[in-house]
């Protein structure tokens, strides 16, 4: 079958070329202008559109993935950082009394005792936007140092002159603070490089304290009140402050690279608990009381490439209590008392974060 097939194919070739090769050279010529130049001419025409293409393909541009911007509050982002705690805690009593043997009115206060803040922290944060309007953030923060400085104990004891000071002792003070914030918002307004934030949230604070006497004394001269300290603990006093608040924030982004935002908030709902044990005389004292308190935040972010980003911040918080503060004497109530909770807290941190 094959032999069959090549006869005819052959007998077409000489067919074909049998013109060619029996012309002279200006038929050969004129063949070649009418067939073998227009085969230059399209092995040109190919050899030029492959170079185009070649070419195009060559200067075609690469196109490289984004790195994701790193926008201030949007997806989801981590930050761990060391910041400090400043300020006191402190409650106040006098006023209102009832005891067992029958009920009357102190001065206001009779006694006070002013408990440090001052410690270093680790913070940890966590954020989610969805929704594109709406964040949640967490966070907690953890003392690592616990020498929180003197604790101060003062006593106005003269119902005739309130005003002297007739007692007074500072205390070595070493604190355990943990410190965590919930938080909701939600962007109502975003213009250019504006947005405006609302939100809810809920910050829980617990402070534990152990305090060894110093050294006590009585500035106006009173005898039998000088007293110096053993090193062992006197005293210890815990207090947990349950703060839900409202707020209203703003953020100025500059590029994209740098952004601020400022925050005010209030809690009308503040509840605070205490327990303060005087372990020398044997008394324990609970107090519950119930405030409001104003919030302010600022913070000011540098994003890096990669989703880096570095995160300065300062907080401030004012909380104002009162209540009562039921005491105990070995066990045994003794008297319940009018009793004001009051705490001024700065904290000043730097974190670094990872947007996601």
């Amino acid at each position: 079958m094959i032999k069959k097939m090549i006869v005819p194919i052959v007998f077409i070739s000489i067919f074909c070329s049998t013109p060619y090769l029996l012309a002279d050279q200006s038929e050969k010529a004129k063949f070649c202008s009418r067939y073998g130049d227009n085969d230059i001419r399209v092995t040109a025409q190919k050899n030029t559109h492959t170079e185009l293409r070649e070419e195009k393909e060559a200067y075609q541009p690469v196109m490289v993935p984004a790195t994701k911007a790193s926008a201030q509050g949007s997806d989801t982002y981590i930050t761990a950082g060391i910041g400090g705690l400043s300020g006191d805690t402190t409650y106040q009593i006098g006023g209102n009394y009832v005891s067992p043997s029958g009920s009357g009115q102190y001065h206001f206060p009779i006694s006070e005792l002013k408990f440090p803040l001052d410690v270093w922290m680790i913070s940890i944060e966590g954020s989610k936007e969805f929704a594109k309007k709406w964040k949640m953030s967490a966070g907690a923060k953890k003392s690592f140092t616990n020498d929180a400085g003197k604790m101060e104990d003062s006593d106005w004891m003269t119902s005739s002159n309130p005003g002297r000071l007739d007692v007074y002792s500072e205390s070595d003070t070493y604190l355990d603070a943990f410190i965590m914030d919930i938080n909701f918002g939600y962007r109502f307004y975003k213009k250019l490089n504006w947005s405006f934030i609302a939100g809810v949230g809920y910050i829980y604070q617990k402070f534990d304290y152990e305090c060894k006497l110093d050294r006590q004394w009585s500035p106006s001269g009173l005898s039998g009140w000088d007293a110096t300290g053993t090193g062992s603990v006197d005293l210890t006093y815990e207090v947990t402050y349950r703060i839900p608040y409202i707020e209203i924030g703003t953020i100025y982004t500059f590029d994209n690279t740098f952004s601020v935002e400022a925050s005010l908030g209030y809690s009308l709902f503040v509840d605070v608990e205490d327990l303060d044990v005087h372990i020398l005389r044997s008394k324990f004292s609970e107090g519950d009381c119930e405030g409001d308190a104003i919030l302010f935040s600022l913070k000011g972010r540098y994003n890096f490439p990669r989703n880096w980003f570095l995160l300065l911040q300062v907080d401030y918080m004012y909380i104002d209590t009162d209540g009562r503060q039921k005491q105990y004497t070995n066990g045994v109530w003794s008297a319940t008392i009018d009793q004001e909770i009051t705490s001024e807290q700065a904290f000043g941190g730097l974190s670094v974060g990872y947007v996601f």
